[in-house]
């Protein structure tokens, strides 16, 4: 008997506090990052900071934001079951309030305290290119100097990445990828991070797109074949393999590697059979080994 409890402690996976929206149906926030981050042997806490019938990209969806004070409840829980002191990683997603913003970032403190060794992955979901700002008034300014100078990983799109530069660092926004790797270092070396990577980081291709990954020794850039009419979710689906792959003993380049292969065939797989949803759970085999189609470019 003694072995056997012996061989179940030499098993035990890392797991992640991972904060974001709840989908009901289709899959975005927890509802795209959870499944594939267990699928990768990461044990997951979902807290949902929204819960929503759908995605509101459809022409209909119903639901709420979750009260701050239920979302300070449910991370005392947590923490009272241990949660804090065990997970390897916290990461955080879309912000439904400025008050559940300021709930995050109190978890956050707690959770550094209680795990100095601990992972925050910072997904700065607030608006993108097309769109602009999508969220409540004040939610990217909190994520700039609130949740920014606590994480140690970040995961913005183009858009995202401009705006916490220009509300951080005062930069002057990017012309191209060089630009970005030098506005990266200026925020790792003002917020003391490990590493920025920047999805959608594209100016203009039309048959590509790009993930930038920069850390202070070194950057890379990613590039895949653009796909049309891509689902919702992509962004919270990549980041939550890469920090789980990252939980796992990965190096951040081998983490956006791996993912991004996954994500695009995820993508692929689903624009093919005409579906509005990532059809992750039909083809999950791509999330431990999918083709390889990522060109990589040191910068």
């Amino acid at each position: 008997m003694s072995c056997l409890r012996n061989s179940c402690k030499e098993k035990v996976m890392p797991s992640i506090i991972s904060a974001q929206s709840h989908v009901c149906y289709g899959h975005v926030g927890n509802s795209a990052a959870a499944f594939p981050m267990q699928k990768l042997g990461v044990s997951v806490h979902s807290v949902p900071t929204t819960i929503l019938s759908n995605h509101p990209a459809h022409s209909s969806f119903y639901g709420q934001a979750i009260e701050s004070d239920l979302l300070r409840d449910l991370f005392s829980g947590l923490e009272e079951r241990g949660a804090f002191h065990e997970s390897a990683g916290f990461q955080s997603g879309y912000l439904a309030t400025l008050d559940n913003g300021h709930v995050i970032e109190k978890a956050v403190k707690r959770f550094k305290a209680c795990n100095p060794q601990g992972i925050y992955c910072l997904d700065p979901v607030m608006g993108d290119v097309e769109k602009g700002f999508f969220v409540q008034a004040g939610i990217p300014e909190l994520i700039a100097q609130k949740l920014l100078p606590l994480a140690d990983i970040i995961t913005p799109n183009k858009f995202e990445f401009d705006a916490l530069t220009a509300t951080s660092c005062q930069s002057s926004i990017c012309q191209n990828h060089n630009d970005m790797v030098a506005a990266a270092r200026k925020l790792m070396e003002d917020f003391n991070l490990r590493c920025v990577v920047i999805t959608s980081a594209d100016f203009g291709e039309k048959e590509t797109t790009h993930t930038l990954v920069v850390r202070r020794e070194d950057a890379t850039l990613y590039t895949t074949p653009f796909l049309q009419n891509g689902p919702s979710g992509t962004g919270d689906l990549f980041t939550g393999m890469f920090i789980a792959r990252i939980l796992m003993g990965q190096d951040e380049m081998e983490a956006a590697d791996s993912s991004l292969n996954a994500v695009y065939s995820i993508i692929k797989h689903t624009v093919t059979s005409n579906l509005r949803e990532l059809d992750i759970i039909t083809h999950q085999e791509c999330i431990i080994d999918s083709t390889r189609i990522i060109t990589q470019n040191k910068m």
